[in-house]
């Protein structure tokens, strides 16, 4: 049978209403029916003169009663027991107590079915027709069996009987009654509390639900809103009633992975009792998007299951972290264009961190780089790891790095230079350094430059003081050739003329040399001349023999119809020269380099003219170069020297110059047997305004046998000039420098019809002189000689009234060719020969 729970209901104001009422009726039976067979059904019995079983029968249902109620009381609700002793007893009692005569088949038998009302579910039905039928069989045993039935002795026991039951059925009618009349009281009295504290916990709720700064959305299983709180109102920018019923997707992006389907599936999640922290893309009322964190929690209430979310705008966070983001791959970019890469040291460790930037410097990649400070120290240069480790030992007790530059070796062996500047930036409890941060900065390519630098002004001083040299040496030149070629007209013996030829070929060897040397000095911008390669070449043969070991022979191959370029001569100079320099390091155990000239016919080639082209060639039988670095040869700072033995400059610069004179450089190597660099350049082709303009044509007004002033700080050069000029007939007049020439002129202004002077003279210049010159005697020749080469200044020089300049060391011959031009009115003056 089913009963009502046995477990404390009544003293448990949570439980159910229904459960608790049948339990407090249960209790109402229980108690009234001990009250009445104990205390009045007993006592009214006593009168009577009834069979023994009554009374006992009416004590052990009055017992049975309080037992009962006193074990429900206590939580132990025995419905079953007690019907089944009143049943039992009730039948007892219905024979001893006469039967259908007595009052328990009208009065007590009711009593069974109300408490089997106490029961549910088809239990309850069953037992009513149980009671039913159980009294029906009382009815059929009295009539078939009337001896088992006590009837009452007299009237006055019927009497008695008869009040007592109705006695004992209005005190029960009463009973429950006002049982009925309390309990709906009560029950009316706790609807009414339990509607107060609904409104007061509704407007709690309200109130808690508005209170919070985040927005609070209520969702359905379906993913649609049910409730809002004002701040959820204002942060999609709509009220209540433009929210209430929308669906999840209407508030979102509406696109991947802020999709409806997303939102459903974190929602499930939820109500599957996940709870869940997301951040979503969401939709205010007007379309704008903004970035939102959401935190679902599922909520089980009378109404459903539910999920309430919690809403917070976090559009400025997001704004921070992307400008954080930002300003981090700004300053990553920045440290990798500034080749820059950050560290940090553990101190009582020794272990660093290191950024990805620092680790690729050294050619490695961040799995396999040992990042730890002895592994640094390791890295370290020899030379320079004292340096830098006395830095570092400084720097933690200052707290500061101001700068160390060293060199760490890197994955392939080679070394870089690196500047580190650092900070503490924690210390313990007794000062002592804990965590250092700081940068490295890859400054090879600044080191190269300063090397580079230094070595330019190495090379500017060398060149400043062959420059100098060049200048003694070609005032001791011009007048031993000149005097050579006087001495030798007078001789008449053969073998005296031999002998003074052997001192003309050794004053020209020595001016060969010279000229080579002010090619070395040289480093002004030239203008671009007509040049012969051919001469070109042989000076580079000649300075190579000269310079390079004995074991290195110098082999010349020059055709003799290459053609003429157009070039700035240093800087052909200096291409030769660097090839020739790669050359020698490439065979400096001994072999041949091999300087070629030849011209060639090109067309097609990408930044170059089409048409004929002469073709300068260094050769040497060296290594070679492997063909995995023949691609980077031509690139700035490239080279396989060991440290301090080169730039990285030379094939660069060679690219970059012939390049600017539209030409291109070829490259053949096999390693083991040796390279070749082919440098192509334009043939000239002649046109007008090629080449630099020469010295306008100026009529000689002037007979032969007029004066001629030299001017020259020398007196070996002007002993000789004069000696030759008055053999020409030439009366002559001579300055040490150029105010003591200005006087000369302004005496002798009638008969000067040529100037010779020097350029470089202390006090007083070439070039100052002129100009001064022409004022006192604008129809005057002039040539200037020098002993540096001034042919890149030629227009310069006629600007500055020049009629011809000379480069020292001349001979008898040129000196003579350019007076005659002057002073003989047919003469043109065609400048100084290019090839010269």
């Amino acid at each position: 049978m089913t009963a009502p729970p046995t477990t404390g209901l009544a003293e448990n104001p949570a439980s159910d209403g229904a459960t608790l009422l049948r339990i407090r009726i249960f209790q109402l039976t229980c108690g009234l029916t001990a009250v009445l067979c104990l205390l009045v059904v007993a006592p009214l019995n006593a009168l009577q003169n009834l069979p023994w079983g009554v009374h006992l029968g009416n004590v052990v249902l009055g017992l049975a009663g309080a037992i009962c109620y006193w074990r429900s009381r206590r939580g132990r609700h025995h419905f079953a027991l007690f019907l089944f002793v009143l049943v039992v007893l009730l039948d007892v009692i219905w024979f001893l107590n006469a039967g259908s005569d007595g009052s328990v088949t009208h009065y007590f038998y009711p009593v069974m079915l109300f408490v089997i009302t106490l029961f549910t579910g088809w239990t309850r039905w069953v037992l009513a027709v149980g009671v039913w039928v159980n009294v029906g069989l009382l009815f059929v045993l009295e009539q078939r069996f009337p001896h088992w039935v006590t009837p009452f002795q007299n009237r006055l026991d019927r009497l008695v009987d008869l009040e007592t039951g109705i006695l004992c059925s209005f005190l029960a009618l009463g009973s429950v009654s006002w049982f009925i009349l309390a309990s709906y009281n009560r029950e009316q009295r706790r609807v009414r509390e339990t509607a107060a504290r609904l409104v007061a916990s509704e407007a709690n709720y309200r109130e808690i639900f508005n209170s919070t700064s985040d927005g609070l959305m209520v969702h359905g299983a379906d993913g649609r809103i049910l409730d809002v709180n004002e701040q959820a109102c204002a942060l999609f920018g709509t009220d209540r009633a433009g929210l209430i019923g929308r669906a999840v997707e209407d508030v979102s992006l509406g696109q991947s992975p802020y999709s409806a389907q997303e939102a459903h599936a974190k929602l499930q999640r939820a109500l599957r009792g996940e709870p869940q922290l997301i951040e979503w893309r969401s939709k205010r009322a007007s379309g704008e998007l903004f970035w939102s964190e959401v935190a679902l929690r599922a909520w089980q209430g009378g109404e459903g299951d539910r999920v309430v979310a919690a809403i917070r705008d976090i559009s400025g966070r997001k704004d921070a972290q992307e400008a954080l983001r930002l300003n981090e791959e700004r300053l990553r970019l920045a440290m990798e264009a500034s080749h820059q890469g950050w560290f940090e040291v553990n101190v009582p460790t020794g272990e660093t961190i290191s950024s990805t930037e620092y680790v690729r410097m050294l050619g490695y990649e961040p799995a396999e780089f040992q990042s730890s400070l002895a592994a640094w120290i390791e890295r370290l240069h020899p030379a320079d790891r004292d340096a830098a480790l006395q830095g570092y030992r400084g720097g933690m007790q200052t707290g500061k790095i101001e700068s160390i530059e060293y060199r760490q070796k890197t994955k392939a062996g080679g070394w870089k230079w690196f500047r580190s500047v650092a900070k503490v930036v924690e210390r313990d409890p007794a000062g002592q350094p804990v965590r250092v941060m700081g940068t490295h900065t890859d400054i090879t390519e600044r080191k190269e430059l300063e090397a580079q630098l230094l070595h330019s002004q190495r090379l500017e001083a060398v060149g400043t003081l062959a420059s100098g040299v060049a200048h003694d040496l070609n005032n001791i030149l011009t007048p031993m050739l000149m005097a050579s070629g006087i001495l030798r007209d007078k001789l008449a013996d053969a073998r005296d003329r031999e002998l003074m030829g052997l001192l003309d070929d050794g004053g020209r060897r020595g001016a060969a040399i010279v000229r080579q040397l002010l090619a070395f000095s040289r480093n002004l911008a030239q203008e671009r001349v007509p040049l012969d390669p051919r001469q070109l070449l042989r000076d580079m043969a000649q300075l190579m023999r000269a310079t390079l070991p004995k074991g290195i022979s110098i082999v010349e191959q020059a055709g003799e119809t290459a053609g003429l370029i157009e070039a700035e001569p240093n800087q052909l100079h200096q291409v030769l020269m660097n090839l020739c320099v790669n050359a020698r390091d490439a065979i400096s155990a001994g072999g041949t380099i091999t300087l070629g000239l030849e011209r060639a016919d090109v067309s097609g080639v990408a930044g170059a003219k089409d048409g004929p082209h002469v073709v300068l060639s260094v050769a040497d039988t060296g290594h070679g170069i492997p063909p995995e670095i023949m691609e980077r040869i031509f690139d700035p700072f490239f080279t396989t020297k060991p440290l301090g033995k080169g730039t990285g400059l030379g094939l660069a610069t060679v690219h970059g110059i012939v390049k600017d004179h539209h030409g291109f450089v070829r490259v053949a190597s096999q390693p083991g047997q040796g390279t070749t660099f082919r440098v192509f350049l334009p043939v000239w082709s002649g046109l007008p305004g090629s080449s630099p303009a020469a010295t306008p044509s100026i009529q000689a007004v002037t007979p032969t046998g007029a004066h001629v002033l030299i001017v020259d700080d020398d007196p070996a050069v002007r002993l000789v000039t004069g000696r030759l000029l008055e053999r020409m007939g030439h009366p002559v007049l001579t300055a040490t420098g150029g105010a003591q020439a200005l006087e000369m002129l302004k005496q002798h202004r009638a008969e000067v019809a040529l100037v010779i002077t020097d350029f470089s003279m202390p006090e007083m210049d070439g070039p100052t002189l002129v100009p001064r010159l022409l004022a006192l005697s604008p129809g005057v020749r002039i040539i200037g000689v020098s002993g540096l080469d001034q042919r890149y200044r030629l227009a310069e020089l006629a600007r500055l009234g020049f009629s011809e300049v000379l480069s020292k060391p001349y001979e008898m011959s040129d000196l003579m060719a350019a007076v005659k031009r002057q002073l003989t009115p047919t003469e043109t003056t065609p400048g100084v020969d290019p090839a010269r």
